[in-house]
């Protein structure tokens, strides 16, 4: 898998006050760069379009239940 582009400095920073403020722990700028990375790659899979010919079942599926 191709790695993501570098991330600031200040979005490592920002990750890792997001981080502390959610649980309560520091990150090393390393450790920050990893996560964020790690959360990045998460979503590049996750967060896709729907292809058509699901979107189409869907619809017909939601169409018939009304």
């Amino acid at each position: 898998m191709a790695e993501p582009n570098m991330l600031s400095h200040s979005t490592v920073n920002e990750f890792k006050d997001i981080y502390k403020a959610q649980f309560n722990e520091n990150l090393s700028d390393s450790e920050a760069y990893e996560k964020a990375n790690a959360l990045l790659r998460l979503f590049k899979l996750i967060y896709q379009p729907i292809p058509k010919n699901w979107q189409k079942e869907l619809d017909k599926k939601y169409a018939k239940s009304k």
